[in-house]
């Protein structure tokens, strides 16, 4: 046989195997709601270990409830907790945690209405932790991140985000002038999350993205960024600290940060849940509101008293925070559309330090030369070119939709019925061409 017409069966057999697939796809994939539905997900860190640091992994469970109730599903969820304080036997309430768990007993500032509104406890029986304790670390952060994963590596541990998503990633434990303590032991730096964020911007893992830390020095973490669709929010600025909201006396600890204690109290109570959602915490709250903005929820925690300034880093953003929903990325909201990148001149970028921007270029470099080396032709003849310039958009088409089924809270939307079909009558039409032919 030919190597041409042997060429062309080869070709006409991969179309055939990807209309399989395809059919497969489309007949155990329901079909996904649209091209512009809502994909947010969320990254929730507590750094810190240790009985004392209560109010660390009181704040990030504060987020985890507050972003459930507004309707993001636990699929969508990566929560990381350094340390569980709710299972420490010096825990008066067992398996418990508490933004006030004396409720009428707090002190330190929280008024009777505030300690209403967060004297449920944040750890329910159907919380789900994706790491904790030793799991949490610099490595396993930057590879939820970037999606670096070991093999075997289950899909709940797995940031599943694409180039439309937006992202909320929330860090928060003890914090210093560029980095991020973790069981104070090791550190997470500003270049590792600018680097991170760069390599998540080229390899298309997310739209948009609000990075907020809640650590003392918070702003520093986010200094170093150049990704593009970055917005940061922090506590606190360059030589400050940030500061617990209240000591409880039941627990004998400082129990949540002035920062997440306000931005709780707004989400929950002025932000309304899903009319979908179940959630008995805003089935009674939010109840008749409209979904304020960013710029509304910076604005409650300005006008709050809190020792330290709350600093916000927009100029990578492209929409007006007063134009942005809350829910964009502490829910289940409608985004903004997330416009196409410019290339920025090398004068605009911010800092020195460039490790984000050599990362992600270096990223695109050598998936640039796979696709060449992949697709180098060994001098093919006028037949074979005209074959593969025919088939090619169709069978490229076809094996991206026939490629596998997606893992659950992807974004692959399923084929249609009309696209089997169609692939299907391409592929038997090439293969008759070439078994008629000479």
């Amino acid at each position: 046989m030919a190597p041409a017409r042997r060429l062309g069966l080869l070709l006409a057999a991969r179309l055939l195997l990807a209309a399989l697939s395809l059919a497969a796809v489309c007949s155990g994939t329901p079909a996904a709601s649209g091209g512009n539905a809502t994909d947010t997900w969320a990254v929730i860190v507590s750094s810190s270990r240790y009985w004392l640091n209560y109010r660390h992994a009181a704040n990030a469970l504060a987020v985890y409830q507050a972003v459930r109730r507004l309707g993001l599903p636990d699929s969508r969820i990566l929560l990381m907790l350094a340390d569980q304080p709710a299972c420490s036997p010096r825990n008066p309430l067992p398996g418990q945690l508490f933004l006030a768990p004396g409720a009428a007993h707090a002190g330190g500032g929280a008024s009777s209405a505030q300690r209403q509104e967060v004297a449920g406890n944040l750890l329910p029986a159907d919380a789900e932790v994706d790491y904790r304790g030793s799991e949490v670390s610099v490595e396993s952060i930057l590879r939820v991140l970037t999606g670096r994963h070991p093999p075997g590596t289950p899909p709940s541990k797995r940031l599943l985000s694409g180039p439309n998503s937006n992202v909320l990633l929330y860090l928060t434990g003890h914090g210093g002038d560029e980095f991020l303590k973790l069981h104070d032991q090791e550190e997470l730096l500003a270049s590792d999350v600018a680097s991170a964020l760069a390599q998540m911007h080229a390899s298309g893992r997310c739209g948009q993205l609000l990075l907020v830390a809640d650590t003392c020095q918070a702003s520093t973490l986010y200094g170093r960024i150049e990704a593009p669709h970055v917005l940061g929010v922090a506590s606190s600025k360059l030589g400050q600290s940030s500061y617990a909201h209240h000591i409880d006396t039941t627990i004998g600890q400082h129990v949540v940060d002035q920062f997440t204690f306000y931005l709780h109290h707004f989400l929950t109570t002025r932000v309304p849940p899903p009319a979908s959602s179940g959630s008995a915490a805003g089935g009674a709250r939010g109840v008749g509101l409209s979904v304020p903005s960013l710029q509304q929820l910076l604005d409650f925690i300005r006008s709050q008293r809190m020792s330290s300034e709350v600093q916000v880093r927009a100029d990578l953003f492209p929409h007006r925070l007063s134009d942005v929903p809350v829910n964009t990325f502490f829910g289940q909201g409608a985004a903004p559309a997330v416009p196409a990148t410019p290339a920025a001149p090398a004068a605009q970028r911010r800092g020195s330090d460039a490790d984000g921007t050599n990362a992600a270029q270096a990223l695109l470099q050598r998936a640039a030369a796979r696709r060449a080396a992949a697709a180098a032709p060994v001098t093919p003849s006028p037949w074979q070119s005209q074959l593969e310039q025919s088939g090619r958009s169709l069978f490229e088409a076809v094996e991206a939709a026939g490629a596998g089924s997606s893992p659950q809270g992807s974004r692959k939307p399923a084929a249609s019925p009309a696209a089997v079909a169609g692939a299907w009558a391409a592929a038997l039409a090439v293969s008759w061409w070439l078994l008629q032919g000479a």
